[in-house]
């Protein structure tokens, strides 16, 4: 599960301090900096997956090779890791939602 391990740098969303002044009420700036590398990284990573598993489709296809073990596992893969990026995508959306709905 590398996605998974790829997105641990999410713990960091652990470490928002907020302060009681109003000079100092915002999160550090480096946390969210960390949240969004990670994030970007994630996406970046699933769509090596799939276009791994695009090209040995097409190699399969093609009769550039027959394991179609290989292929079977980049499909799996490349499916888990999306789905993978789906579920955080849209936990991210309804945690703005939710934040946005707040009353200050």
């Amino acid at each position: 599960m590398d996605i998974i391990n790829s997105i641990g740098n999410v713990g960091a969303i652990n470490e928002l301090m907020f302060y009681k002044t109003d000079a100092a009420r915002a999160p550090k700036p480096d946390v969210f900096q960390k949240f969004f590398d990670a994030a970007l990284k994630t996406l970046d990573e699933t769509n090596a997956d799939q276009l791994v598993s695009e090209r040995l489709y097409v190699d399969l296809a093609t009769g550039k090779t027959d394991d179609i073990l290989a292929v079977v596992l980049a499909q799996s893969k490349a499916d888990a890791s999306l789905n993978f990026t789906v579920q955080v995508t849209g936990k991210i959306i309804e945690a703005y939602r939710e934040i946005m709905r707040m009353q200050l």
